[in-house]
C-alpha cells in the first residue's frame, strides 16, 4: 500500500473501501494479505499511518541488528470505527 502514500488521490477509491472490509472480517478482503491479522475477531478501529524508510548506517545495523530506520511523517486516516463507514463499500 506504499503507493496510497505517494499519491492519496489515486488512494481515495480504494482505501476507504479496503478499511470498511477489514473493520468487517470480510474473508474475500483478508484473503489478499499474507495471513490475517485478526483472527479472532474484527478491530475495533483502523488507522493508517504514513512513515519514510531508510536503510540504516553499518555501525547502526551492528549495533541494533536492524536493517531499517523509519520515521513517522503523518497520519494517512486516522482511527475511524465500522459504523463511521457504513455504506462505504
Amino acid at each position: 500500500m506504499w503507493f496510497a502514500a505517494l499519491s492519496p488521490a489515486y488512494a481515495q477509491a480504494w482505501f476507504v473501501p479496503l478499511v470498511a472490509r477489514l473493520l468487517e472480517n470480510d474473508r474475500d478482503t483478508l484473503r489478499l494479505l499474507r495471513g490475517n491479522p485478526f483472527p479472532d475477531v474484527p478491530p475495533a478501529r483502523i488507522r493508517a499511518r504514513v512513515f519514510r524508510y531508510r536503510f540504516t548506517t553499518w555501525q547502526e545495523l551492528r549495533d541494533t541488528g536492524a536493517w531499517w530506520h523509519r520515521t513517522e511523517e503523518r497520519e494517512f486516516l486516522p482511527p475511524v470505527a465500522r459504523s463511521a463507514l457504513r455504506g462505504r463499500r
